[in-house]
């Protein structure tokens, strides 16, 4: 493992927290984000989102949204830390270097 992908890794780790609050502020309990990714895993999740999606858009775009916030957080941070000096130290930490 090369310092920059220690960097995206200690970037996951780290922002878990972050990820728990974002997924309290969407999904307010945990029913709603196993109900969410129960639709999106179905066998037939196509149709099953084309259904759902008329009745109730908000909830078919919960789990989308998580993930894409999530994502966006780490590569916002990536692009914020990713050039500067606490990259090293941060992958010297981890016996990675």
């Amino acid at each position: 493992m090369n310092a920059n992908s220690a960097h995206w890794s200690i970037l996951l780790i780290v922002n878990i927290p972050v990820y728990l609050a974002i997924g309290k502020i969407i999904f307010k309990d945990w029913g709603s984000f196993i109900e969410s990714v129960r639709l999106w895993s179905t066998a037939d999740w196509w149709y099953s989102l084309k259904k759902q999606w008329s009745e109730d858009p908000k909830g078919t775009s919960e789990l989308p949204l998580f993930m894409l916030l999530c994502l966006l957080l780490v590569v916002v941070e990536h692009l914020m830390f990713g050039k500067s000096t606490l990259v090293k130290p941060a992958a010297q930490v981890a016996s990675l270097w």
